[in-house]
């Protein structure tokens, strides 16, 4: 009797062990990273150092040393080489340090937390998680997303030596330039690779989603049903997004230095615009649509059980006061026992006030507080001051610091659910 329990022990740990995610398993094909983080072993701190100290300082003392052979340096140029040196490099490895961690947690946690429950039926050929996982393994961990970033660097090389680089009139040497687009490749490799691996495990998650049960638990610590991983991946998303915008920010301050051709440019914001919707849709949207039908699926049989209480108490005989009283008394009950589960649930994988900052961030990152101005009845330009102001649980409100009326809502609404007998007009349900 004991040595079948502790069997069965070791066959569960085997199979929770094996369907253990780690961040190395996510980047044995990226030469890079093994160097780094297997081969010598290095804090994420030294790398940011490193990222500062070599691709920075070469900016740095290339674009300075030449500043006063016969080009006026701006204030602008100086406030984007700060940028690119302190901020854009370091943002860009830590993001690409991040995105296996943040992966590999995503999927350690939805299992860990019993999210992910059993195959879904109406799948053809069903698979188990383990397998699932593998796939994941397979996909993400493959050579040929190397060699396409390798073949996009190579092209790039190109484009820059063979038709940017001759017809600037820079007082930097030919030679130099060219030792600093060198020295910038293993940087725009780290942004490659790391768009590559946050929309691989935008899609997985979502074919997780797809081909499997999704067990939300309403009072799971994190607030989302134990679905606020998604939000630290999220936030990795949203990093991506904002380094994305500040290289076109520096690029757009010292246009007179050609740091970026007019196609490039063109190309940086056609991808900001691509991936922005499809990050925030991925991340938010879908799981908000798993989450409302885990939902809906635990208060159908609460409706069906309502919807037969009400038959009865319509098609009774008995019209004494004592049995239209406890008729009333029990659809009230499962009337309040159903606006409690459905309040319980949480339909968004993040929770309310972490929405409300992501929102702002993207709000603030599209649409800054000074570019929009709106006219007021006497012609005056009011400007919009955009904050965070929380009005219920469930509402996110922009508002206006000139007029008291609200301008912009970014919320969402509680989805009214018609039960049989009831005003359909009541929202019962969000």
């Amino acid at each position: 009797m004991d040595t079948g329990l502790v069997d069965q022990q070791k066959d569960d740990e085997s199979s929770t062990s094996g369907s253990t995610l780690s961040a190395q398993q996510f980047y044995q094909h990226d030469p890079l990273l093994v160097l780094l983080k297997d081969k010598f072993r290095l804090n994420d701190l030294w790398i940011i150092a490193g990222v500062i100290v070599f691709p920075g300082g070469f900016f740095l003392i290339s674009w300075l040393g030449w500043a006063s052979k016969g080009r006026v340096w701006t204030l602008g140029d100086t406030l984007s080489a700060l940028l690119l040196t302190f901020v854009i490099f370091p943002l860009l490895f830590l993001i690409y340090l991040l995105v296996p961690v943040s992966i590999a947690g995503l999927f350690n946690t939805l299992r860990t937390t019993g999210v992910i429950g059993e195959p879904r039926r109406h799948q053809p050929g069903s698979e188990t998680y383990e397998h699932f996982v593998q796939q994941l393994i397979t996909w993400m961990d493959t050579g040929w997303w190397t060699a396409a970033a390798v073949v996009i660097l190579v092209f790039y090389v190109y484009y820059r030596l063979l038709l940017i680089e001759p017809r600037i009139s820079s007082p930097i040497p030919y030679w130099y330039r060219v030792g600093a687009i060198v020295m910038y490749l293993p940087l725009m490799y780290a942004a490659c690779m790391s768009v590559v691996r946050l929309l691989l495990s935008l899609v997985f998650t979502n074919w997780l989603f797809y081909f499997f049960t999704i067990q939300v638990k309403p009072l799971h610590p994190d607030g989302s049903g134990g679905l606020g991983a998604l939000g630290r991946i999220l936030w990795v998303s949203v990093a991506i997004m904002l380094w994305d915008a500040l290289l076109l920010g520096a690029a757009w301050l010292s246009n007179n230095l050609h740091w970026f051709s007019l196609l490039e440019m063109i190309l940086l914001a056609a991808i900001y615009v691509a991936l922005t919707p499809a990050l925030l849709i991925g991340w938010l949207v879908f799981p908000h649509r798993v989450m409302v039908r885990a939902r809906d699926e635990a208060l159908q049989p609460m409706a069906d059980e309502f919807q037969q209480a009400l038959m009865q108490s319509l098609s009774s005989t008995e019209h004494d006061t004592r049995t239209i009283v406890a008729e009333t008394r029990r659809l009230a009950t499962l009337k309040q026992r159903f606006d409690l589960v459905c309040d319980t649930f949480p339909t968004w994988p993040l929770e309310v006030n972490a929405l409300s900052r992501l929102v702002a961030t993207v709000v603030r990152l599209v649409f800054h507080k000074r570019v929009f101005f709106f006219p007021n009845l006497t012609g005056d330009r009011a400007a919009v001051d955009f904050y965070n102001h929380t009005i219920s649980p469930r509402t996110f409100l922009v508002s206006s610091s000139t007029y008291n009326n609200p301008i912009l809502h970014l919320g969402w609404r509680r989805r009214s659910v018609a039960l049989p007998g009831l005003n359909s007009n009541s929202p019962l349900c969000s």
